[in-house]
């Protein structure tokens, strides 16, 4: 008897895990730049009309414990963004120059991004759902466009755009 509960209780955890699974798969389809600067401007509810010229925005939504956030922009006309829910992620977005867009939005725990950008009119984005991702972004120069797609556990990625 002892046995068959046993075999009960795993077949149950076995066929959520796959359900959750499924459904998780099914919610994440991967984003476009555009689709993520989207989801942001609506999240935040930034309209582009009511942005003065040469303006920097930085917005930040936390939920969960021990996330960090870091936005650092010198120059005219930038743009970041971080969305956290979970647990010990990261995100550090430095930007110098004009008009930049970097965005972050990380679903999980433990994840890290770094987005860098020097120069005109660059735009990087980082999402990451899952555990223990890593990400990286360094862009110098004008009009670079970098996006990571991060789905799972434990990825790791790094793109580098100009010269330094």
């Amino acid at each position: 008897m002892k046995q068959k509960v046993i075999l009960i209780v795993l077949v149950l955890l076995m066929a959520g895990l796959f359900g959750s699974a499924d459904a998780l798969a099914q919610q994440l389809e991967p984003m476009t730049p555009m689709d993520l600067e989207a989801w942001f401007m609506d999240f935040f509810q930034v309209s582009e009309d009511d942005i003065e010229p040469f303006e920097n925005l930085a917005f930040v939504y936390q939920e969960g414990n021990d996330n960090s956030a870091e936005q650092v922009q010198q120059g005219e006309d930038l743009w970041a963004y971080v969305y956290q829910k979970g647990d010990g992620n990261y995100v550090q977005q430095w930007q110098n120059g004009w008009g930049n867009w970097a965005g972050a939005y990380q679903v999980g725990n433990r994840n890290s991004a770094v987005i860098h950008q020097v120069g005109t009119n660059n735009w990087a984005g980082t999402y990451q759902v899952g555990d223990a991702n890593t990400a990286r972004i360094e862009q110098s120069g004008t009009s670079f466009t970098a996006l990571v797609t991060q789905v799972g556990h434990g990825n790791s990625a790094v793109i580098v755009q100009g010269s330094k």
